[in-house]
């Protein structure tokens, strides 16, 4: 029994420089995509409401700052992420612009999708702890919040994909609510 629990303790570290090595191929695989056209449907299971909303829409990325979600469906919302700056326009309402760096909490959030895209690791690890599980054919990528700030809102969110294409994105909220986008080609 000794003997096996030595073992397990010497083998822990190449395991986790396997999991780094396959996060960092992801890593480069990502960085080398210039540009992303998705469509995506957006599964939302808010307290709030008895049945699931569903969404419908396009993604689009640029690198290295560009990131749009374009809801179509039921109602019509633009996200769009510019380098520093977020605009939303939502059906009815007034455009609304915001500087990211006088908003943390809108920064994770953006460069949770952005930056994993991006293959922008150091991003990704200034705003949460990542856990890698998979290969390059087949990923998830855990991430934690590291700021208690954005632990109020959010628990973690987690991308998964194939090679340099993100095809699922999953976010639980603190206070329970969850939301699961897949994208395909469009």
């Amino acid at each position: 029994m000794k003997r096996w629990v030595l073992w397990c303790l010497l083998l822990q570290p190449l395991a986790v420089l396997a999991s780094d090595s396959a996060l960092s191929k992801v890593m480069q695989a990502l960085a080398a995509v210039q540009s992303v056209k998705a469509a995506f449907q957006e599964e939302k299971t808010l307290a709030m409401l008895q049945e699931p909303l569903v969404t419908h829409g396009m993604l689009y990325y640029h690198a290295p700052a560009y990131l749009r979600k374009q809801t179509l469906e039921p109602q019509p919302e633009d996200f769009q992420a510019d380098g520093d700056w977020l605009t939303i326009k939502i059906s009815g309402q007034d455009r609304r612009d915001f500087n990211l760096n006088g908003h943390p909490q809108l920064r994770a959030f953006v460069e949770a999708v952005r930056a994993t895209q991006g293959g922008d690791q150091a991003t990704l690890e200034r705003y949460y702890r990542l856990e890698f599980a998979g290969t390059l054919n087949d990923w998830h990528l855990r991430l934690t919040p590291r700021d208690p700030c954005i632990t109020e809102y959010l628990t973690f969110i987690t991308v998964g994909g194939q090679e340099a294409w993100i095809d699922r994105v999953e976010m639980l909220e603190a206070n329970g609510d969850r939301s699961v986008m897949t994208m395909t080609l469009p």
